[in-house]
């Protein structure tokens, strides 16, 4: 494994191998429905993209197949690999490959793109702020974000943490994603999170991989996917 990548990445780097699988089934192919339908709302043809953490590429080929090109960025090469490997060559015009630390993209230009995606990746990294800040700047006046956290108070990742820490006693390592998964934000402090970063909040969308939607009126799920828009600033 590569020496000196950020925590996040060398997380990814051990599951790289079947991360697109997971796609096929379950919790994440109801999510990548979510995600597929809030970026239609976005995305048009000829538009730029950032995928900010593309993982094995699932959702940079949502945005291709709506019509934009995409600058994939993963901190994890193996993960990176499998994105290239499995683009296929319909779409190899439309998208260009970098490795990088995602709250620190020296290769993208200031406010050259019309969207990015950043989907399971700030809760990853030590500095939201500094990845946030860096989105304002790639992005063009007006230009749409569309990521996800995971709130504090979820059911699920309660739940989770219960199982984990009760199974370590055992020696046996459950949900180990929770591991190097650590942020967790209230609602509130997610709208104030990117209103400092220089973003307005257009939607909020919940997404719980066990909870039922209509109990999610009452708890707070295991993520929520926030659409937002990069103010106009003088």
């Amino acid at each position: 494994m590569p020496s000196g990548l950020p925590r996040g990445a060398r997380f990814h780097e051990e599951i790289a191998a079947g991360w697109t699988a997971g796609y096929a089934r379950g919790a994440f192919a109801r999510r990548l429905e979510l995600i597929r339908v809030i970026l239609t709302r976005h995305v048009r043809p000829g538009d730029s993209w950032v995928d900010l953490g593309c993982g094995s590429g699932v959702l940079c080929r949502e945005l291709l197949a709506l019509g934009a090109s995409v600058v994939a960025v993963d901190g994890s090469p193996r993960m990176l690999s499998q994105a290239q490997e499995r683009m296929g060559s319909e779409y190899a015009g439309r998208v260009s490959w970098i490795q990088s630390d995602v709250q620190s993209i020296d290769a993208v230009k200031n406010g050259a793109f019309d969207g990015v995606l950043c989907s399971s990746v700030i809760e990853y990294l030590d500095r939201p702020d500094a990845l946030l800040k860096e989105v304002a700047r790639i992005l063009r006046p007006g230009g749409v974000l569309v990521i996800s956290l995971p709130p504090t108070l979820s059911v699920v990742r309660a739940l989770q943490k219960g199982i984990r820490a009760f199974m370590s006693m055992f020696g046996n390592a459950k949900f180990a994603y929770l591991s190097v998964s650590r942020l967790e934000i209230s609602p509130r402090a997610i709208d104030r999170l990117l209103q400092e970063a220089g973003f307005l909040v257009i939607r909020s969308t919940k997404y719980d991989p066990v909870l039922p939607r209509a109990l999610l009126r009452l708890v707070r799920p295991a993520l929520l996917v926030v659409e937002a828009r990069k103010l106009n600033r003088l």
